[in-house]
């Protein structure tokens, strides 16, 4: 700070930039205003903010008039008093009598300012004036002072543009955009940024505020946002953002914030339920269940041996209940058979960074966004499977950073693109290779980096000079102009890759992200600020279920269990070392049900037979198994085959620590007991290793992350749960007292990155004869994967349907009305679902979400996987169109 000015008479330091406004609030000094607020634009419109400064004709807008030096301001005076007044008493005449007594922000600058509001009770809202529409939220109009705070904080932090202003003077009023209802919008919750309750929250609708909040992180997706968890009777009544959080600075989704829900839901499981003769889950105490359990995989063990158990952590419960679970399987019973549902979506990302940087995690963090100097997303459709991100990215390419997006759809990033590239589903390995190429033939890589950093650029590049990239271009469904563009954008220097399950969930999955990867290097972009790779992962803790060990090769901190000084170090620590062959994978753990070799399976908070492909297989694999445990927080559809089922605690329900997509560790706590008998994953996981006869001493999560800390201390060893606040830590972080890694590779890698050459393979599922349609699924925002507990909430009234995408050029050649029903039909299965005629999705292109039961989309995809992830292929199946059995389909 440089130089100083006046406020009152108090001496104030300028900052450069800084507004009268921002100065006085630092310096203690409340001047009022109404249409502003903290992390927007400055809007000057209320006239509240009024200040004088000396030498200026006319009192001047605080909020967006910069202090300058030497200048002598003042803040307070009757005739600032009387223009304030006089000024909001405008205001509230334009509005019926005594509606705006109880308008919170206003009503308190009204009492403030000496502005009468009416008496007695507010006046009600004229017919018309209220939309309910939405579940969540509620508008009143006749309460709305146009101030514009909501329409900012739409824009400016959530990117959605919902809100609009429509008439002039004191005919203006706000819209929701071209909807009729705020339900019909895009609106995502701005809620906080109202001023008078125009806008509010339906279910905080006339509540006093929880007499306590617990800070804890949310438990959708895997950005990590942290929030404040209001408790009032014994139920969550409200889940604000924290204002400072590092992720995610004060904003939510409308999961995040709103979709609570499921805690309180009638089917809650609350105690144990063990299948008995006739085939009925009846209750039972836990110490039945646990002493059942023990006898149970102890004599599968005995009579079969250890591999024939397998154990699925989860990706939704703690780092501390995933690690104890790997523990028990590898410490106890002796089998390396142990993975999470990363198999299905982000192994081959993990497998690809791996091999080329030698970490397979973000080396990126979150802050490069706003340090990119330019962005490229691949394969994610970030504004709705990570809205607090995408908002963020969203925001930078407002801000003018270049961003080039590649999805087969044309995505909500899309519209806000340089360049859009469509790529075809399942050609990410020759558009990719078209861009290597065209970078190459430019020169435009960066050679001191490659010589210091990588290996393979002569190989690489001999590769691709076979291959012309106009013809890459075309096989991968994208005009050469639009590879050209592209290229244009990445060939200024670093960038910023963000990418997700468009990448990794293909056959050529692993070969996709490591010529993400190569693009990555040819620009230098790996290792240095406002670059990288930043792979976003799917549910809250999917990196947490891998960096705990929770993979068939892999120990707690991405350790190789065939590895002596490894094993040694978990001896001491466990009192068996884990076994030396690797495990299988999830889609080998199916495989081998079905064939009747494993015999036994621990599910942990996963719906294996509604979210993993093929699902008529996974169906005859569970019913086959002599040894079911499914251990969650509500009823699945695996719970239907399952032998033993084990209540949960959910995510506002149990201490630990998640570890989001950017490798922080951040702390949880349980807002509020869990229901009825239902327990944290990780001390039912451990109340089986004592029934077994193991020797744990784990009596809380905190324990249980010190032991982690020892096991793989180049990772954890500077891990406690008192370490974690306010905004965790990132990994690695060796030891007590280092402040974590935001970012990987800065340094260089530990040995020359290789660059891959890599040729297109074909799926299975490409041009199969009768199917002319290629399938993507996915999700869309309302909904968390498969839809346990968003389904629990009032999101199911915002997305009650999965829907099936469809080009109104395929439409109108099927025949296909908007909300029409057909069968979707592939060689494996189908499913009956509602057609929504869509422009996002480019002729010969399907998408289907997958949160509802009743629409089995993982039936309709097929075993194909990944030959060196085994993770399904969810992006690309062949399917046709088809009539539904009552042939209702159809238009007339």
């Amino acid at each position: 700070m440089t130089g100083r000015a006046r406020i009152d008479g108090r001496a104030v330091a300028l900052a450069p930039g800084e507004t009268i406004l921002a100065a006085a609030r630092r310096a203690g000094i409340d001047i009022p205003a109404l249409c502003h607020r903290d992390g927007l634009s400055p809007q000057g419109g209320c006239r509240l903010c009024l200040v004088e400064v000396a030498g200026a004709p006319r009192p001047l807008a605080a909020c967006h008039t910069v202090l300058h030096d030497g200048a002598e301001v003042t803040t307070d005076g009757a005739g600032l008093r009387a223009l304030r007044r006089d000024v909001l008493a405008l205001e509230v005449a334009a509005h019926p009598r005594g509606a705006l007594a109880g308008a919170g922000e206003l009503a308190r600058l009204a009492r403030r300012l000496g502005v009468p509001l009416g008496d007695g009770p507010a006046a009600g809202p004229p017919p018309g004036a209220v939309d309910d529409a939405h579940p969540y939220l509620r508008f009143r109009a006749d309460i709305c002072v146009t101030c514009r705070r909501c329409l900012r904080a739409c824009e400016e932090v959530q990117g959605r543009f919902v809100y609009g202003i429509e008439g002039r003077g004191a005919l203006a009023r706000l819209v929701a955009g071209a909807a009729e209802t705020l339900a019909e919008s895009a609106c995502v919750a701005c809620v906080d940024a109202c001023p008078t309750g125009a806008l509010d929250d339906r279910d905080r609708r006339g509540a006093q505020p929880p007499p306590r909040a617990t800070a804890t992180t949310c438990g959708y997706c895997g950005v990590g946002c942290r929030v404040a968890v209001g408790v009032a009777d014994g139920r969550v009544a409200r889940v604000d953002p924290v204002a400072g959080a590092a992720v995610n600075r004060g904003h939510l989704c409308v999961k995040g914030r709103y979709a609570h829900g499921w805690q309180a839901a009638p089917d809650r499981l609350t105690g144990p339920l063990l299948r008995d003769a006739a085939g009925r889950l009846r209750p039972v105490p836990w110490d039945e269940a646990v002493g059942w359990l023990a006898d149970r995989i102890g004599a599968l063990r005995d009579a079969h041996g250890p591999d024939a158990l397998g154990f699925v952590a989860s990706a939704r419960t703690t780092n501390e209940g995933c690690y104890l679970l790997q523990k028990l399987a590898r410490a106890v019973v002796g089998t390396n058979n142990v993975d999470s549902c990363a198999r299905v979506c982000h192994s081959s990302t993990a497998i690809a960074l791996k091999a080329a940087t030698g970490t397979g995690a973000a080396s990126a963090c979150f802050d490069d966004i706003e340090l990119a100097r330019a962005i490229v997303v691949a394969g994610s459709n970030t504004t709705e499977a990570h809205p607090v991100v995408g908002a963020r990215i969203l925001q930078a390419a407002r801000a003018g950073t270049p961003l080039v997006v590649i999805d087969p759809r044309r995505i909500e990033l899309a519209r806000h693109a340089a360049v859009h590239l469509p790529v075809a589903p399942g050609g990410n390995v020759p558009l990719l290779n078209a861009l290597a190429a065209t970078l190459l033939a430019r020169g435009a890589v960066d050679h001191a980096y490659l010589a210091e950093r990588a290996s393979g650029l002569e190989a690489l590049a001999a590769h691709l000079l076979d291959r012309d990239p106009a013809d890459e271009a075309r096989r991968a469904g994208v005009t050469p102009a639009a590879v050209d563009a592209a290229a244009d954008v990445l060939a200024g220097g670093p960038v910023l890759f963000v990418h997700g399950l468009g990448l990794s969930e293909l056959v050529q999955g692993v070969d996709s992200v490591r010529a993400l990867i190569n693009l990555g290097l040819l620009t230098g972009s790996i290792g240095r600020p406002g670059a990288g790779m930043l792979p976003l992962r799917g549910q809250n803790n999917v990196q947490g279920a891998v960096d705990m060990g929770c993979w068939p090769d892999l120990a707690p901190g991405y350790q190789p269990v065939a590895d002596a000084g490894v094993r040694g170090r978990l001896a001491a620590l466990w009192g068996a070392p884990p076994p030396v062959a690797p495990g299988l994978t999830l889609t080998g753990m199916i495989g081998a049900a079905d064939r009747g070799e494993l015999r036994g399976l621990w599910a942990q908070g996963e719906d294996l037979a509604q979210s993993q492909a093929d699902g008529r297989t996974v169906a005859r694999a569970l019913a086959r198994l002599d040894l079911l445990v499914v251990q969650d927080i509500l009823p699945t559809e695996t719970a239907a085959y399952a032998h033993l089922v084990l209540p949960a605690a959910g995510w506002l329900e149990q201490d630990g620590s998640f570890t989001n997509a950017d490798r922080r560790v951040q702390r949880v706590r349980a807002a509020l007991p869990p229901p009825g008998e239902a327990r944290p994953d990780w001390r039912a996981v451990r109340d089986v290793a004592r029934a077994m006869g193991a020797a744990w001493p784990e009596e809380g999560p905190g324990e249980v992350l010190a032991e982690v800390a020892a096991a793989a201390p180049a990772l954890f060893g500077g891990l406690r749960l008192d370490r974690l606040e306010p905004d965790g830590l990132q990994w690695p972080c060796p030891a007590p007292g280092h402040p974590g890694t935001p970012r990987l590779h800065l340094d260089g890698f530990a040995r020359p990155a290789p660059l891959a050459a890599l040729d297109f393979a074909p799926s299975p599922e490409h041009d199969v004869p009768g199917f002319p349609y290629r399938l993507v699924t996915g999700r869309v925002l309302e909904h968390l994967n498969v839809g346990t507990m968003t389904r629990r909430t009032p999101d199911l009234a915002l997305a009650p349907r999965d829907l099936l995408e469809v080009s109104p050029r395929d439409a109108d050649a099927e025949g296909l009305a908007d909300g029409a029903t057909v069968r979707l039909e592939s060689r494996w299965g189908h499913a009956d679902v509602a057609v929504r005629r869509s422009d996002r999705v480019p002729p010969g292109v399907l998408f289907l979400s997958f949160h509802h039961p009743r629409t089995r989309a993982n039936r309709v995809v097929g075993p194909a996987v990944d030959p060196v992830s085994e993770c399904p292929q969810y992006k690309l199946t062949a399917v046709r169109i088809a009539p539904p059995r009552d042939d209702g389909a159809r238009r007339p």
